[in-house]
């Protein structure tokens, strides 16, 4: 399927090497996980000329396909730049890569077919919009391939049933597989995107936030205690670190004082995109040129050394290597004056562990959270 060392894919092997992982010489295959080797199985005979996939691991239901199928076209779509990384990484040097795309939305062309594999434990209303996303991009008569990693499902079995006419349920051992044919267009399309009201330095704004987007539908309270804690002052240079649908940027901008500038960061393709649009949406032109919004998972070189203030809402680390490797990395993109803010329900963590890092440390309680600042 691919080699890391070698620009040499050897030809494609049975349905169980592709399902259960293998190693040949020094070419090393990562298994793919329960719901995207279903649908391995489920495809192993699909012939046609565009396949769209979704992937839970390294596209490797795209890359199957793709051999399958070497004079179509088969493009793996995701949401996160690094989950995107790591499936390019993973294909390069493959004989007939699949196309790896990073998008707020599936691309806008029609499709013969659609392959998506899902999680049980996965964002419920995110898998609805891209199942009514995936109805939209078939071809008339094209079929729409979905699994999930649960023997008993009835809620992906729902969903399908609210799409299309017929629905075939096969299920496996380890989870279940659908089939089904797009007969007509829908008649009724589900709006997913939220618009409601905030107010930020005393004004009213208009915001927009999407499935997959942090605190969709509203800004957290956590989001609340760091914009309530920044502390902008003339001519700084601010990073917002996950900057999700963009309030902590827009509240920094927002806060009036002459020469700030910000850099909202996201490896999310849809934070960016509400990021984006919010900012738009609120902002004045001059406003706006202070501001500026990149989708990545990787800070670079360009940031060291850069920033006044570091502003993190950050997710729940359940490893404390990976917790270290964040802040570590955040620490690069300081000045020597500067500063980092976290907001977080786990203070004692940081009370610990902080210190590692940054020479002073500082933790002060707002409401059901605690902002953690650190100092070089």
């Amino acid at each position: 399927m691919k080699s890391r060392k070698k620009e040499k894919k050897p030809s494609r092997k049975s349905k169980a090497d592709h399902s259960s992982g293998y190693e040949d010489d020094d070419l090393v295959y990562i298994p793919p996980r329960t719901e995207e080797r279903l649908l391995i199985e489920q495809t192993a005979s699909l012939s046609a000329s565009k396949i769209l996939c979704i992937s839970t691991g390294r596209a490797q239901l795209a890359g199957f396909l793709a051999d399958q199928n070497p004079q179509g076209s088969v493009v793996c779509h995701y949401l996160d730049t690094q989950h995107s990384y790591l499936a390019k990484e993973y294909w390069l040097g493959a004989d007939v890569p699949p196309q790896i795309v990073c998008t707020p939305d599936f691309p806008e062309e029609t499709f013969d077919a659609v392959c998506m594999p899902t999680i049980q434990q996965g964002n419920a209303e995110l898998t609805r919009e891209l199942l009514q996303q995936a109805h939209q991009r078939l071809k008339l008569e094209g079929t729409l391939y979905a699994s999930i990693n649960n023997p008993t499902d009835k809620w992906l079995h729902e969903q399908l049933n609210k799409l299309f006419a017929k629905v075939t349920r096969s299920p496996q051992k380890t989870g279940t597989v659908y089939s089904a044919r797009k007969t007509s267009a829908l008649k009724r399309e589900r709006k997913f995107q939220a618009e409601f009201p905030i107010k930020i330095s005393g004004q009213q704004l208009s915001f927009i936030t999407r499935p997959g987007v942090y605190s969709h539908r509203s800004v957290d309270d956590g989001t609340w205690a760091l914009i309530k804690s920044v502390d902008i002052r003339p001519g700084m240079n601010v990073l917002d670190l996950g900057c999700g649908s963009g309030a902590v940027s827009i509240a920094a901008i927002l806060a009036g004082e002459k020469g700030v500038r910000v850099t909202a960061i996201d490896s999310h393709a849809r934070a960016i995109d509400c990021t984006r649009k919010n900012a738009e949406a609120n902002l004045s032109e001059e406003q706006l040129k202070r501001l500026t919004i990149l989708q990545t998972h990787s800070l670079g070189a360009n940031n060291a050394g850069k920033f006044d203030l570091v502003a993190i809402n950050p997710p729940y680390f359940s490893h404390l290597t990976v917790a270290e490797a964040f802040i570590s990395s955040a620490k690069k993109t300081l000045k020597k004056s500067g500063r980092i803010l976290f907001v977080t329900k786990m203070p004692n963590w940081y009370e610990e562990h902080l210190p590692k890092f940054f020479r002073k440390v500082k933790i002060v309680p707002c409401g059901k959270y605690s902002i953690v600042q650190g100092r070089l």
